[in-house]
């Protein structure tokens, strides 16, 4: 411990501290040269002067003297630090270059270090506290099945003492600070190897490298240990709140959602969903579809129970004769039989508990219901008791997941309280909480069914092989879908008309799309160089001159191919996909509505590449106007598998590409009438290494 000192509020004085009072049974060394004893220690002037092994240097001195002991830490071959001291990269460069100096000297000896600027870590089944602040002080936490990995040391706390209040034990705790050598996702992928974690908790502020947290997800899903993520910096100034808080880098938010959702990461927004959710999975119970029952003396509470269950997908089961004829024999005449089951207030009660839970068996025992919610609500005192030890009499003997709704705090009804905990039983104050657990289960159920994300290596080979024009960073429209349609994704029929030619062919009936062609205008509509819905010969010769007009005059020196002469689609739904290979997540599919619905609405949803059918029709599920493809008021269905394959198709493009290509932009991508397919109209590649877009947008 460097750095103690008769100032208690001393970091190392805190871990000290905290290391004797919670009953460490290992070797502690405190170091400082000024004291000859400390808490009864004897108290070494330098690492070099202890006599007997280091596992872990707990660091807490100001940061100029941190390099020095890094130094001793090498010498003595430790193998692991902790650094608790700030003042590293989070107050600018100086700092900045300190910590890498400390990172190359640990990195050469061959030890590694969590933080600084952390508050440390602490194994609470171990005893061990390598930490300060308020993870040494009590209220002690009990020791469970549930680790913590945080980026904040407070706030994770904060959220692990709410978990504690639930009832909950942890494992180990740890808080990252910086990150300057071990981050966030190692530490989780090595939780996820450590026996005695059940389920991991993390708040992350940003990741380095957004592929390793999607791999850590997987993982978690063989596992079968649920991995709970709160990511914070969200928002515009939440980002630059949290790159000024720990340094950490941030990405877009949509794409860390993307990768939830394909990674099974259940995503936490509030304090109390970390304590609904553990307790949760801590039964270990998970329904097996999205069909509910609801079972109280509250017809209020069932309401509420029944619209947020609609709102996150559940529905009501409709149960089998053999149930309601069940429940008539133990429900009240006066109650409902259906669901929800309404048995009345004052059902249960220690003389009626044997009805009550021949109603709740007939419900479980239903093959239409997937999980059940007892509504206790404000029943208290014996009757709750009575309730309470029916259930726990029940729950082993189903592999349905059995939630309860109580609204009567510990200190009324604690007997309830501790035998359903015992039981493992999940409670909850709110119906509303119970609703959103349930569908928890239910999606991380479906997440570990069919881990959907294809490998890099399933889909290498899928994507075709093409070739890139040499030495051309920005690819014209032509050469753009040139390779789109070796990959097999249809384009518009196109005519190129070299620079003083002319049009040769037949016109179509079709309006026609008169755009210029070059690698150095990107975007021709910003400049004027395109004319939409052209008929007729001396509109096509006119609207060819004046393209090639305004791209002369609006950017001199560009190299001009020509114009391009296409047939627009005149019965197709306006679409946008693009890629963008980005800094922290690589390669990324974003899927958009078209035109107004995506400057304004914002209807667009993405996946990381590489990725299946399946996946790109959850996306296409996911747009808001997608209710307008199955055909309304007469119009034909859209061809929504065509569009599945083009997004798969150009998923496993970006991700072999990976290297090559920065940015693709298919816009408008026009979705046929079902048969017909999808056709790509406009189409530019960028050609370069991964870059970040701080708006995280393709395009």
């Amino acid at each position: 411990m460097v750095g103690v000192s008769d100032d208690p509020v001393r970091p190392g004085s805190q871990a000290v501290r905290a290391l004797q009072e919670n009953g460490y049974p290992g070797a502690i060394y405190p170091v400082n040269p000024k004291y000859a004893t400390f808490r009864g220690f004897k108290c070494h002037a330098a690492l070099g002067a202890i006599d007997g092994d280091i596992d872990v240097a707990v660091i807490g001195i100001p940061s100029r003297g941190v390099r020095a002991v890094i130094e001793e830490c090498v010498a003595r071959k430790v193998k692991y630090a902790v650094i608790l001291s700030g003042g590293f990269r989070e107050t600018g460069a100086d700092g900045a270059a300190l910590q890498d100096e400390i990172v190359a000297l640990a990195r050469a000896g061959g030890m590694r270090i969590i933080g600084p600027n952390c508050l440390g870590l602490a194994n609470i089944s171990g005893n061990v506290y390598a930490a300060f602040g308020s993870i040494t002080r009590p209220p002690k936490l009990r020791p469970g099945p549930v680790s913590l990995v945080t980026q904040s040391g407070g706030f994770g706390y904060s959220i692990a003492l709410a978990c504690a209040g639930g009832g909950i034990g942890f494992r180990n705790i740890v808080a990252t600070g910086n990150e300057a050598d071990v981050d966030a996702v190692e530490l989780i992928d090595g939780l996820l190897e450590d026996d005695g974690t059940e389920i991991v908790l993390a708040y992350i502020e940003g990741v380095k490298d957004g592929r390793a947290l999607l791999e850590a997800g997987r993982r978690a899903l063989s596992a079968g240990k649920p991995l709970l993520v709160w990511k914070s910096g969200i928002t515009e100034q939440g980002a630059r709140a949290a790159a000024s808080h720990t340094a950490n880098m941030t990405g877009s938010y949509e794409f860390y959602r993307a990768l939830f959702k394909q990674a099974g990461i259940i995503e936490l927004r509030e304090i109390h969903e970390a304590v609904d959710y553990v307790k949760a999975l801590r039964a270990g119970k998970f329904p097996q579809g999205r069909r509910v029952a609801v079972m109280g003396g509250s017809g209020g509470s069932a309401i509420v129970f029944t619209d947020a269950a609609e709102q996150k997908g559940l529905r009501l089961a409709a149960f089998g004769s053999g149930t309601v004829n069940r429940l008539a024999t133990v429900v009240p005449a006066i109650g409902s039989v259906s669901n929800p089951v309404d048995f009345t207030a004052g059902y249960i009660a220690a003389e009626g508990a044997e009805k009550f839970g021949v109603a709740v068996r007939a419900v479980l025992d239903d093959p239409n219901v997937d999980a059940v919610c007892v509504n206790f609500a404000t029943i208290a005192g014996n009757p709750a008791h009575a309730g309470a030890r029916a259930l726990a009499e029940i729950a082993p003997t189903t592999g349905k997941p059995v939630v309860v709704f109580l609204s009567v705090p510990r200190t009324e009804a604690g007997e309830a309280w501790a035998v359903l905990d015992a039981a493992r039983i999940p409670v909850f104050v709110s119906p509303v909480r119970a609703a959103k657990a349930i569908a928890m289960l239910e999606a991380c159920r479906a997440a570990r069914e069919k881990n959907r994300l294809v490998t890099p290596a399933a889909a290498g080979h899928e994507a075709r092989a093409v070739s890139f024009p040499a030495e051309t960073p920005v690819l014209s429209e032509v050469q753009s879908k040139m390779i789109l349609s070796a990959l097999g994704i249809t384009v518009s029929r196109d005519h190129l008309v070299p620079v003083g030619g002319s049009f040769t062919k037949e016109l179509p009936d079709a309006p026609l799309a008169v755009k210029i062609v070059s690698p150095d205008i990107p975007h021709k509509t910003d400049i004027g160089a395109v004319r939409l819905d052209v008929r007729g010969r001396p509109e096509l010769e006119r609207a060819i001159e004046e393209v090639l007009a305004a791209a002369r005059a609006q950017a001199d020196g560009a190299r001009i191919d020509g114009v391009l002469v296409s047939e627009m689609v005149t019965d197709g739904f306006e679409l946008l996909i693009g890629a963008v290979n980005d800094a922290i997540f690589g390669p990324v599919i974003v899927l958009s509505a078209g035109g107004i619905h995506a400057e304004v609405l914002g209807d667009r949803t993405c996946r990381l590449a590489p990725f299946d059918r399946e996946t790109a029709r959850e996306m296409i599920g996911e747009l808001r106007c997608s209710a307008l493809f199955c055909g309304l008021r007469g119009k034909p269905p859209l061809d929504v598998e065509a569009l599945a394959d083009a997004l798969s198709i150009l998923s496993r493009f970006a991700w072999r590409q990976r290297d090559a290509v920065r940015e693709i932009d298919i816009n408008p991508l026009f979705l046929r009438p079902r048969g017909q397919g999808v056709v790509a109209a406009d189409a530019l590649i960028v050609r370069g290494s991964c870059h970040a877009r701080a708006d995280g947008h393709p395009m």
